[in-house]
């Protein structure tokens, strides 16, 4: 089963509406107009002789990358975005997108500087930057924060 036949029917279940293009289905949430998108993109190495195939799923502000053969974990990862299990988070500095990720549902409890932080900068970077949280549902979004209101 090709993997777009595969998403539509895993999706079926839920209040979405879906729309097939050649190389992009569309994945919209009845309730909230909320969409996810899943790419298909070909690409040739340098000199031509090779296609590859990856997928893209994006939604909100987050986008994935994933090899044509993890159509199981691409199919996963979907289910956790329409299941509010990953939430796509953005980090702003000044109004400009400047990074993001995702995160977990089941850690929204440990929210701080510390835990979105993960060592990568320093408290007073964290500290200047606003965030955003989004979700299928809608139910966990935050709209911008900033960093500096949460626990260290």
């Amino acid at each position: 089963m090709k993997l777009f036949d595969a998403i539509v029917d895993a999706v079926s279940t839920y209040a979405v509406s879906v729309e097939e293009k050649e190389h992009e289905l569309v994945i919209m949430n009845s309730d909230n107009s909320n969409k996810l998108y899943v790419y298909e993109e070909e690409y040739f190495s340098q000199d031509m002789q090779d296609r590859f195939v990856q997928y893209i799923v994006a939604f909100s502000t987050q986008h994935s990358h994933f090899d044509a053969d993890d159509k199981d974990v691409i199919m996963q990862y979907i289910l956790a975005i329409l299941n509010d299990k990953i939430l796509p988070l953005e980090f702003y500095k000044e109004g400009k997108r400047g990074f993001g990720g995702e995160i977990n549902s089941e850690d929204l409890d440990k929210l701080s500087v510390s835990f979105l932080n993960h060592g990568r900068y320093t408290n007073e970077y964290m500290m200047s930057l606003d965030y955003e949280i989004h979700s299928w549902s809608g139910k966990y979004d935050t709209g911008l924060r900033k960093v500096s209101e949460l626990k260290p």
